[in-house]
C-alpha cells in the first residue's frame, strides 16, 4: 500500500458488503416524533466489527423516504432535539455517535481493541498526524462508520435519497464521503479542511513544514483535497470568530469543488453569531435538502461578487455584484479592518451607498485612518428566498479617504442597534450547540426605564470590538457601561484571553429597576488564581453576563 493515499486511493478502500445486523434497542415518541435507539455493526477489522450507537427519528404519522444522516462534532454525540429540527422539516434523521467510549457515557460506538485510536478520546496523533498512512487513522475509521450508516439509512427509510449535515469535525467526515458517489448532496458545518495550516492566517506569508508526515495529511486528510472529487452538490455553512474552524480559507476550498457540481453547489457565511450558523444560512440549508432530496425547483444562485475602489467624491467604496440569472430582494456589507486572526476579527454592517438594483448594489467603507487593510464580505438574498455570499476580498489600503473615521472611544450605544454584540453563551439557545435555530434569543434593542433602549439577550453577550483599531482602548484606559436590571442581580464583566481562554472577572450589584452607570478598572479583574488582569487590550473578548433580564447601553473607554 502506498504511504501517500489520495481520495479518490481511499475511497476504494471503504465497502459496506456486510449486513448491518441492526437492533432496535428503544423507541420514544414525543409530539409526534419517534426517536428510536440503535445499533447496527459496520466494518470487520480482523479483531471483529465496529458496533455502532446511533439514533434514528422520523415522523410519527408520515415517516420519509428521504434521510439526513447527521454527524456531530468529534466532541459531541447524539443530540435529539436537533434531529428533531430536521424531523420538522419534513426528514427522516440518522444521527450517529463515532466518537467513541466517552466519560460517563452508556451509548455509545464500540470499537475492536485493534483500532482502538478511532476513540476520539484515545485518537492521540492520530487525529492530527498520519505518520504512516491514512489508513491508521481515527479518519479512515470514522468514514468507513460513515458507509455503513448511509447503508442502514437506506434500509430504514426504504429510499436511497440521502443527504449527510457534518458539525466541524462531523463536517470533514461528509466532505471524504461526498467522494464516495452514494449521496444526494453534503453540508459541510465549519469545515473546509486546511488543517495542516492550523494556525497560519492565509493573508501571511509564513509556510507550513511541509515534510513527508503533513503530505500525508493533506493528500489523505484535509479536505480541500476531497473537494475536487466530490459526486455531488455541497453547502458549506460557515460561521466566523470560531477558534476552530478558519472560514478564511472556506472559499479556497469552495472554488475547488468537483466542476461538475460547483454550480448546483454554494457557500454561505454568518456573521456575528459567535461561531454559530445563523438564520440565512439554516433557511439555505433546508432550501438546498429539499432541492437534493425532494427534487424542489431551488435556484441557487452564484456567489455574489465584491470590487472595492474610491468613487468620485473620493469615498472608499464597495461594490457587490449579483447573479444576472436571478432576482435580488436584498443585500448587506460587512468591513473588517487590520485583524488578520479569523477568529477574533470584528465585522462592522456598513451603510448603502446606494438603492439595490438588478445589477448590485454599493456600500460605504466607512473605516478607521490608520486602518491599512479592509477585509469584505457580502450576502445577496434572492426573492426565492435563497442567500449567497461572497468570498472575502483582503485588500491593503494607502491614502486618505473622505469617508474615513477617526478613533472612537464609544464601543456601542443604542443608536448602532445591534452593534456587534452576539451571544455569550450559545450552547444554550441552539440546536446542536451550532444551529441558532430561536431568532428570539438574538441580542436585540429593549426600552425600559425611562425610555432609555439599551441592548438585551437572555443568554448573556459578546464582542470582538476591542480588536477593531477604531475601538481599541488606549494605555490606562477605564471601562464604563450603563446596566438596567429588571431586579437587583449580579452583573458580571469578563474579558476573555482569546489565545489562553482565560477569562477575567468582575462582579458588580446593579440594582432593579433602574439605569446604573458602572466604571471599571483592569486591576478589579481576577483569573482564578487571582491574578488581575495587567490592561484592558486587543486580543481580549468581552462579555456581560447575568441571571436575570437585562440591558446594557452606552459601552465606552475614559
Amino acid at each position: 500500500m502506498p504511504n501517500i493515499l489520495t481520495p479518490l486511493s481511499l475511497c476504494e478502500l471503504y465497502s459496506s458488503s456486510l449486513d448491518t445486523e441492526a437492533v432496535v434497542l428503544s423507541s420514544d415518541e414525543d409530539d409526534g416524533i419517534i426517536v428510536e435507539r440503535v445499533n447496527f455493526s459496520a466494518r470487520d477489522t480482523g479483531a471483529g466489527r465496529v458496533r455502532v450507537a446511533a439514533a434514528y427519528a422520523y415522523d410519527a404519522k408520515l415517516p420519509a423516504g428521504e434521510t439526513v444522516i447527521v454527524f456531530p462534532d468529534s466532541r459531541d454525540t447524539i443530540d435529539e432535539g436537533l434531529m428533531k429540527v430536521f424531523v420538522r422539516h419534513g426528514y427522516s434523521v440518522l444521527m450517529v455517535d463515532y466518537r467513541g467510549q466517552w466519560n460517563n457515557s452508556d451509548f455509545y460506538t464500540v470499537y475492536p481493541d485493534n483500532i482502538s485510536y478511532a476513540n476520539f478520546a484515545s485518537s492521540g496523533r492520530r487525529y492530527d498526524f498520519v505518520d504512516n498512512s491514512a489508513v491508521e487513522t481515527c479518519w479512515y475509521e470514522w468514514v468507513a462508520l460513515g458507509v455503513y450508516a448511509k447503508k442502514y439509512a437506506a434500509e430504514r427509510s426504504g429510499g436511497n435519497k440521502i443527504a449527510v449535515v457534518g458539525i466541524r469535525d462531523g463536517g470533514e467526515i461528509a466532505w471524504k464521503l461526498g467522494v464516495s458517489d452514494q449521496f444526494d448532496c453534503i453540508i459541510p458545518v465549519c469545515a473546509a479542511g486546511w488543517r495542516a495550516y492550523a494556525g497560519i492566517s492565509k493573508y501571511v506569508s509564513v509556510e507550513p513544514d511541509l515534510n513527508e508526515e503533513r503530505y500525508r495529511f493533506i493528500a489523505g486528510i484535509d479536505s480541500q483535497a476531497y473537494a475536487p472529487y466530490v459526486r455531488c452538490p455541497v453547502l458549506m455553512l460557515c460561521s466566523t470568530n470560531d477558534a476552530r474552524f478558519d472560514y478564511d480559507r472556506a472559499y479556497d476550498t469552495f472554488s475547488r469543488i468537483n466542476p461538475q457540481y460547483i454550480s448546483e453547489s454554494a457557500i454561505s457565511y454568518s456573521v456575528q453569531y459567535n461561531s454559530c450558523v445563523g438564520l440565512k444560512s439554516i433557511t439555505d440549508m433546508f432550501m438546498f435538502l429539499d432541492k437534493n432530496l425532494k427534487n424542489r425547483q431551488v435556484f441557487i444562485p452564484k456567489p455574489a461578487e465584491i470590487s472595492v475602489e474610491v468613487d468620485e467624491e473620493s469615498n472608499l467604496v464597495a461594490k457587490a455584484i449579483f447573479d444576472s440569472r436571478g432576482i435580488a430582494e436584498s443585500c448587506g456589507m460587512y468591513v473588517a479592518e487590520d485583524c488578520i486572526d479569523s477568529s477574533l476579527r470584528e465585522w462592522t454592517a456598513c451603510a448603502p451607498k446606494t438603492k439595490i438594483n438588478p445589477a448590485g448594489q454599493d456600500f460605504y467603507l466607512d473605516i478607521y485612518d490608520l486602518t491599512g487593510t479592509v477585509f469584505v464580505l457580502c450576502y445577496v438574498k434572492y426573492i426565492n428566498g435563497f442567500t449567497v455570499w461572497s468570498k472575502i476580498a483582503a485588500k491593503k489600503i494607502s491614502g486618505k479617504f473622505r469617508n474615513m473615521r477617526s478613533k472612537c472611544r464609544v464601543m456601542y450605544s443604542d443608536k448602532d442597534g445591534m452593534g456587534t454584540f452576539s451571544v455569550d453563551n450559545p450552547k444554550r439557545c441552539t440546536a446542536g450547540g451550532i444551529f441558532f435555530i430561536d431568532k428570539d434569543a438574538v441580542p436585540k434593542v429593549i426600552e425600559r426605564a425611562d425610555g432609555v433602549k439599551g441592548l438585551y439577550s437572555e443568554y448573556g453577550l459578546k464582542t470582538f470590538r476591542m480588536n477593531n483599531p477604531m475601538y481599541s482602548p488606549n494605555p490606562g484606559s477605564i471601562l464604563k457601561l450603563d446596566v438596567f436590571c429588571e431586579e437587583t442581580s449580579t452583573v458580571k464583566l469578563v474579558f476573555t484571553d482569546a489565545y489562553t481562554g482565560e477569562e477575567y472577572t468582575d462582579d458588580f450589584e446593579i440594582v432593579g429597576g433602574v439605569w446604573q452607570s458602572v466604571l471599571a478598572e483592569p486591576k478589579f479583574f481576577k483569573n482564578l488564581n487571582g491574578t488581575a488582569l495587567p490592561a484592558f487590550a486587543s486580543n481580549f473578548i468581552f462579555s456581560v453576563r447575568c441571571g436575570n433580564p437585562f440591558a446594557i447601553n452606552n459601552v465606552m473607554w475614559l
